[in-house]
């Protein structure tokens, strides 16, 4: 590899670290702000879910937090995704790329993300359901439903967790060929 290469990939590498910590700040400012507007006015339920809700007075409190925590959940998983990735971004910052430690982190971060992509699809039936409980009977809903983005997202997290595997099983073997010289 040229240094030249290898200078380029420890520059991105610290520009995405830095990007990093950016995303992972604004995802739990709007997980914060989402709570407080959530807690403060189930209109923002009726606003987000305009066919299941439609009289924020049948909203319970418990179904909110239940709500909030099913999105404090994907927040949880994003932001764990995104410090694997982190960690993998500061050992090729370093020009440690194609490390064991580098794989197996970007591996945990294409568990993660292959995790949360199945999440979100489970997670917002069951934000669904609890939202609609407080409906009177024939209003109630269970809506189970795969998106086109969902299973995109569901392939691409396979894709990345393939490619990190890959990595993975290329550094051991590198590992095993240093041991034999």
């Amino acid at each position: 590899m040229s240094t030249h290469t290898l200078d380029r990939l420890k520059r991105l590498s610290r520009i995405l670290y830095g990007f990093s910590v950016a995303l992972i700040a604004a995802l739990a400012f709007a997980g914060a702000v989402l709570t407080a507007m959530t807690i403060a006015d189930v209109g923002v339920l009726t606003r987000a879910f305009p066919d299941v809700v439609r009289d924020p007075a049948t909203v319970s409190m418990t179904a909110r937090i239940v709500s909030l925590a099913l999105g404090w959940i994907a927040i949880g998983l994003m932001i764990h995704a995104i410090r694997c990735l982190m960690r993998m971004f500061s050992l090729t910052g370093q020009g440690r790329i194609l490390t064991q430690e580098a794989a197996t982190w970007m591996r945990r971060a294409g568990i993660t993300l292959f995790v949360l992509a199945i999440y979100s699809t489970v997670s917002r039936t069951l934000t669904i359901l609890f939202l609609s409980m407080g409906n009177p009977p024939g209003e109630r809903q269970l809506a189970i439903g795969v998106e086109s983005t969902q299973l995109f997202s569901i392939f691409l997290a396979g894709v990345f967790l393939l490619v990190a595997h890959a990595l993975v099983l290329g550094s051991e073997i590198e590992q095993e060929n240093k041991s034999f010289v």
